[in-house]
């Protein structure tokens, strides 16, 4: 059973003084361990996108905005979990499918139901400020009191995988967004083979 979460699953919106520190510390834990002093905090305020087996689990203040699916310009000699670019904003984004490349699988059929998640990349580099993730369909707000996190691991040492937890009795994977803006940008400017770590 899931220790995500006892209460019922909500989403507000930090206010008063605290928003920016509140922001700020929900765009590290993006990318970084989850310490004790998370949960002093309170509940961090998530989103909860469905891939094809689990879901993915993302601060909601990264995400910039949720888009309908559209075919992404692809890419020559890339990885099969990298799809392309899309114009959005009058920016070349590159779009991925998180779920094949943790996977090692194909990437999921689109459906009328797919759609791109526009993320921030927290990285420096003005190359690749944002990140266009695939998912099958509308996410879902969701508050997670991080103290209750149940770490499932992560036997295939996926990349691009900061750990992977239970949500409700589902299966949620938390990426690292800085190691997947390096693999990001290695598929879209280069040739990157690699999927797995091996053991």
């Amino acid at each position: 059973m899931s220790v995500f979460g006892k209460k019922k699953s909500s989403a507000r919106t930090p206010t008063g003084s605290g928003t920016s520190n509140a922001t700020a510390h929900q765009e590290r834990s993006a990318s970084r361990p989850v310490h004790n002093s998370a949960a002093a905090m309170g509940p961090v305020h998530c989103t909860l996108a469905p891939m094809e087996d689990e879901f993915l689990l993302l601060p909601t203040n990264v995400i910039t905005e949720v888009i309908e699916y559209s075919p992404p310009l692809a890419a020559h000699a890339a990885p099969q979990w990298f799809l392309g670019h899309i114009d959005w904003q009058n920016r070349q984004v590159p779009v991925f499918s998180y779920a094949a490349l943790i996977s090692g699988n194909q990437p999921d059929e689109v459906t009328t139901k797919t759609h791109i998640m526009i993320v921030k990349s927290l990285s420096d580099s003005a190359r690749i400020p944002y990140l266009g993730i695939v998912i099958s369909d509308i996410p879902r707000l969701v508050s997670v009191e991080m103290d209750e996190v149940l770490h499932t691991g992560d036997e295939r040492k996926s990349l691009g995988v900061f750990c992977h937890i239970e949500l409700d009795d589902q299966a949620a994977v938390i990426p690292d967004l800085d190691r997947l803006t390096h693999l990001v940008t290695h598929a879209a400017f280069g040739i990157l083979p690699i999927t797995q770590v091996q053991n």
